[in-house]
């Protein structure tokens, strides 16, 4: 069974190497074909992060555009899926340098507030909110490059040691190292959400 499920899956990466090397070349049509791929990851990971379709189709577009320059140089000995994420997360900590973040940390919709929500207390998240991408925006890039892949793209500690091309025991450290210069950052703002909680 498994032999089953293997069958297309090496179809569709010697399929994908074959786009992925017309594309270098300078085929338009190969890479548009790859585009249609992997459009929609893009997004998902653009959007979790900036929580604007709008901003997260410009940021996709950048990818895109980074990618389609980069792909003479790109090497098969790495997974696609894992090089543009990561083109995907740098692109991402680059929008959010430059636009000021809006939506929470896990890039989740907020759900409608309720007719007895306190509006002192909605915007009180919010600027939680704004503070955490802030916060994450402005860590050192080894930091800040592990933490995004994890939290905007949702990678596992095995991809994004794969897609950082760097060992486990580096990316759980380094994620250890992030979520502790964000809780020192964030200090007082998250135990004035815990209180406001708890009221």
């Amino acid at each position: 069974m498994a032999k089953v499920q293997d069958a297309p899956s090496l179809e569709e990466d010697a399929e994908e190497r074959r786009l992925i090397d017309r594309s270098a070349a300078g085929d338009q049509e190969a890479f548009r074909q790859l585009v249609l791929r992997h459009h929609r990851l893009v997004i998902n990971v653009a959007f979790r992060a900036l929580g604007e379709l709008a901003l997260a189709e410009d940021v996709a577009q950048d990818v895109f555009i980074k990618v389609y320059k980069a792909l003479p140089g790109y090497r098969h000995d790495k997974p696609f899926k894992h090089w543009l994420h990561r083109v995907a997360a740098n692109a991402v900590t680059d929008a959010l340098r430059r636009r000021r973040p809006i939506v929470s940390l896990d890039g989740m919709e907020q759900p409608p507030a309720s007719r007895d929500a306190d509006p002192q207390d909605i915007a009180t998240r919010h600027d939680l909110q704004r503070a955490v991408r802030h916060a994450i925006a402005s860590l050192p890039s080894h930091y800040r490059d592990t933490i995004a892949l994890q939290a905007f793209g949702e990678l596992s500690y095995d991809e994004i040691a794969k897609t950082l091309d760097i060992p486990l025991g580096t990316v759980m450290s380094r994620l250890n190292g992030a979520k502790k210069l964000l809780r020192e950052r964030l200090g007082s703002l998250a135990h004035d959400e815990e209180e406001a909680n708890t009221a």
